[in-house]
């Protein structure tokens, strides 16, 4: 399964839910950016036919409605009201002419979208993995309940971690355009000359593969500290029952027995510890991936 769309973080929200309702609009950014269709550009004839039927409908109601306005009605009063369907028979053919002209207002938001948001189609196979795995740590901290609940305020994790995610999309869209590039040029019969121009040219690319991993690393380290803290999180919230415990438990136990009130003593405090531990341990996770000042 390859990644989902990635966009930079200035797309509109609008744009990014109509991937979800109509993905067929989206054009991956390796293709040229898409042309403004209308109905006029797409089908002119059958645009035209329909304007003309529509203008032999105008005309032969309006004569029509003049006939029976003659007969019907005195004359300086047929006149006026002649005068008034023409009018109304004009602005309705102008707004039938005109809006064939215009685009698609989802065609048009997407377009101008084009180049801000990275398909699938994007990327080769090793990038959409790495992709993928980078998607999947963001997604792990943003639904997060440490994250909800406004315990990482400080990371700031709405703004950075989608910016993070683009930075890498549009990195691993250019190694995938360069992998392809070396793969098309090395075909060919291999030469000194040529190698001494793709030996470089693959070492800054390998470099640069590898920096991309530690970055997606870094991701799913953070995702797992977040994800420790809300298990810590989870368990506190289970100890919230632990008087109910102790009264079913009074009923049972032998009078005086104090040891399992203490132990969900112990218990509480060594959990407030390990939550304390595991929040500070994602917060300084996060802070590997904080955007520059």
């Amino acid at each position: 399964m390859g990644p989902d769309p990635v966009f930079a973080p200035d797309v509109p929200v609008e744009v990014r839910r109509l991937y979800e309702r109509s993905p067929e609009l989206f054009v991956p950014a390796g293709q040229p950016r898409p042309k403004r269709r209308t109905a006029w550009s797409e089908a002119p004839g059958n645009t035209l036919g329909s304007l003309l039927v529509w203008l032999a409908v105008c005309v032969g109601g309006w004569i029509v409605a003049l006939i029976v306005m003659a007969l019907t009605l005195p004359p300086e009063v047929a006149a006026w009201a002649s005068v008034a369907l023409a009018g109304v028979a004009v602005v309705a053919t102008g707004a039938v002419a005109v809006r064939p002209a215009i685009e698609d207002r989802s065609r048009k938001a997407v377009r101008r979208q084009h180049g801000k948001y990275l398909l699938a189609e994007d990327f080769d196979e090793p990038a959409g993995r790495l992709l993928a795995r980078a998607q999947r740590a963001v997604k792990t901290v943003l639904e997060a309940t440490v994250t909800r609940q406004g315990l990482l305020d400080e990371m700031q994790n709405e703004l950075v971690l989608p910016e993070q995610l683009w930075d890498i999309g549009q990195v691993l869209h250019e190694q995938s355009v360069l992998r392809a590039r070396q793969h098309e040029v090395a075909r060919g019969m291999a030469t000194a000359e040529l190698e001494a121009v793709l030996g470089p040219q693959r070492r800054a690319l390998d470099r640069s593969v590898d920096a991309i991993k530690r970055k997606v690393q870094l991701l799913e380290q953070y995702a797992e500290r977040v994800r420790s803290a809300d298990a810590a999180l989870r368990a506190e919230a289970a100890l919230e029952d632990g008087d109910r415990y102790i009264e079913l438990l009074a009923r049972t136990e032998p009078a005086g027995d104090t040891s399992v009130v203490q132990s969900f003593a112990d218990e509480a405090t060594a959990l407030k510890d390990t939550l304390t531990r595991t929040i500070d341990a994602a917060r300084a996770a996060g802070r590997t991936l904080a955007l520059p000042d």
